[in-house]
């Protein structure tokens, strides 16, 4: 077994459940806005933004678009097919879309029994490429903030994950080698590529076992449930 000091953990879908979280959000945005005007259910919304979320965020990754038009974009999209283009009121949306996720508190299953574990034995840091005025209210509502020692955002930082020079800066700010971190997360080519490409160990949080890129390198550890980590750590 190597010698780890830092575990770099992603916060959203690894840490804080990002999927549930935010769909009781997007319900709630829903309700306020009176979408249902528009859109027959709730479903037929969720599903309509979250195609589109999903692509903006892949352009975010890529340093492609801002962060301001992403948190407008995603909120106006799903109104433009009715004619609406109010980029006001998609940022007004967008805005109080975060709020309502700041508030939110679920954690993925066994989250804070193995950081418990793990933080009496390695170093813990988060790596997030999320907005910074909502990550740091997530982590300390829902309790992880007693676990981290540090957090590190991408936007403070100025490049996002996997780009190498995000994990160059993590590095450097820890005065850590790669040999001495792993990285813990649920994205693949965000986080286990990027983490590759970087020279540090992965582990891949993999819990609806969706199947890894047919050309990509293995991670160096994969795992379905968090639990996992106090066997292999």
């Amino acid at each position: 077994m190597k010698h780890y000091i830092h575990l770099l953990f992603d916060l959203d879908d690894t840490l804080w459940n990002f999927k549930e979280n935010s769909k009781e959000a997007l319900q709630n945005i829903f309700d306020d806005y009176q979408l249902q005007r528009y859109y027959r259910t709730f479903e037929d919304y969720f599903s309509y933004f979250e195609e589109h979320n999903k692509a903006l965020w892949n352009l975010y990754g890529q340093q492609k678009i801002t962060k301001e038009f992403l948190s407008a974009e995603r909120f106006l999209a799903p109104l433009r097919p009715f004619g609406i283009v109010n980029s006001s009121l998609a940022s007004e949306m967008g805005s109080a879309y975060l709020d309502r996720c700041a508030e939110k508190t679920m954690v993925m299953p066994h989250a804070h029994e193995t950081l418990r574990y793990l933080s009496e034995k390695y170093q813990l840091s988060i790596i997030s490429n999320g907005f910074e005025e909502v990550q740091y209210r997530k982590i300390e509502r829902s309790g992880l903030a007693t676990f981290f020692s540090a957090i590190f955002l991408s936007e403070n930082i100025g490049h996002h994950k996997p780009d190498t020079a995000f994990f160059s800066q993590v590095l450097k700010d820890l005065s850590a080698s790669p040999k001495e971190c792993m990285v813990i997360g649920d994205n693949f080519q965000t986080d286990i590529v990027g983490a590759m490409n970087a020279g540090i160990d992965q582990v891949f949080y993999n819990p609806d076992h969706h199947d890894e890129p047919i050309d990509s390198p293995k991670p160096t550890y994969t795992i379905d449930d968090l639990a996992l980590l106090m066997n292999i750590l």
